[in-house]
């Protein structure tokens, strides 16, 4: 489970920092933001983690699409 938590914890901050530059950026490109963060957010090893920390087999599972799905 600690590396399942740190894999998250990794993307998260990952994905903080992009949103910090997007908003102090001069320059902001809100399609290469959004892209970089599905870049972060949809790496096999952070869905496996969220996967694995949230097993989707319980009761009211609903399952969820991926980030690349949606897009």
């Amino acid at each position: 489970m600690k590396d399942e938590l740190t894999t998250i914890l990794d993307a998260m901050r990952a994905a903080q920092a992009e949103l910090a530059d997007y908003l102090v950026s001069a320059d902001r490109n809100a399609e290469l933001t959004i892209a970089k963060l599905v870049g972060i957010l949809d790496r096999r090893e952070v869905v496996k983690a969220m996967r694995l920390l949230r097993p989707l087999d319980g009761p009211g599972f609903a399952p969820e699409r991926t980030l690349a799905e949606a897009s």
